[in-house]
């Protein structure tokens, strides 16, 4: 039986195990912390994963940071010191040991001068410089107290940079800009958004006010039925406000189409109103609602 390793998979993952040892370096060294722990981890081919303790996220500047300081290894081009040594000697060396396995009295110790020192039985690059880049791709919550961060070496690398360059074109062409001018584009149409909500929500106003100056009063003891589909583009809520701001001794009901209704008490209770027609409700005396389609039969 003959065994042949396949040389550029064997290259991709060398890579990616290197870099999760200088990327769980580089996490103590930014974030400052002793207390981290390596919760599991994924290697493939020039992409890998690590999951580790935090309660919180990492932010954009200490992930940023982070990048730069594996690349920075990256660049000193560091010899990769791969040897066996006896456990009590590795510990005493500073390896650390991340795992709660029982270890042999001889040990497979991983040194990279300036970043880490760690048991590790793995496939390693021989010098830093083989990763040739390093890219944090993402990070997200395993759960309430473990985060992942996942990373690609080369050339996933430059592949992430071109399908990154592509994304930003796309996004500059549709502003009608150049990708340099798109953030002063964005901030160019929120202002004018920002207009045009104004003058929108003027409009509104408006609207609200013109058509409930236009209403009729009635001659029993709910002196206004308002419809809610008689004020096209007014959600139920601001109607609702509106109307109690406008009609401030008066008893109202507002209903939809659909069985949403709000009841508006002065001079009567609303609530025992909602419990004397049966309806179902949820408020005070002075303003009951819910959703219950009887209210179309009381209107």
């Amino acid at each position: 039986m003959k065994l042949k390793v396949n040389k550029q998979q064997r290259y991709e993952k060398m890579r990616a195990h290197t870099g999760v040892h200088l990327l769980f370096w580089a996490l103590e060294k930014i974030t400052w912390r002793t207390d981290i722990k390596q919760a599991g981890s994924y290697v493939d081919e020039d992409y890998w994963r690590l999951d580790f303790n935090s309660e919180k996220p990492l932010n954009w500047e200490t992930l940023q940071k982070i990048e730069t300081l594996v690349n920075s290894w990256i660049k000193e081009a560091i010899d990769v010191d791969i040897f066996e040594t006896s456990l009590d000697d590795a510990i005493k060396n500073g390896a650390k040991a991340f795992f709660d396995e029982k270890y042999w009295d001889k040990v497979r110790v991983i040194k990279i001068p300036g970043a880490d020192v760690e048991l590790c039985g793995w496939t390693h690059s021989q010098n830093t410089s083989f990763l040739w880049a390093f890219k944090i791709i993402s990070q997200d919550a395993v759960s309430s107290w473990i985060k992942r961060i996942s990373i690609i070496t080369w050339p996933k690398v430059a592949q992430h940079s071109i399908e990154q360059e592509h994304y930003i074109n796309q996004i500059a062409q549709y502003l009608g800009a150049w990708p340099a001018q798109i953030l002063e584009k964005i901030w160019k149409n929120q202002k004018e958004l920002e207009t045009l909500k104004n003058e929108l929500n003027k409009i509104k106003e408006w609207l609200i006010n013109s058509k409930l100056n236009s209403l009729e009063k009635q001659k029993w003891d709910f002196e206004y039925i308002i419809k809610l589909e008689d004020f096209d583009g007014i959600d139920f809520k601001t109607l609702v406000q509106k109307i109690r701001t406008t009609f401030t001794n008066s008893n109202i009901i507002i209903y939809s189409q659909e069985g949403n209704f709000a009841i508006v008490g002065n001079s009567i209770s609303a609530k025992e109103f909602a419990k004397d027609k049966w309806l179902k409700w949820w408020g005070s005396d002075t303003i009951v609602q819910w959703r219950d389609k009887n209210i179309l039969e009381l209107v």
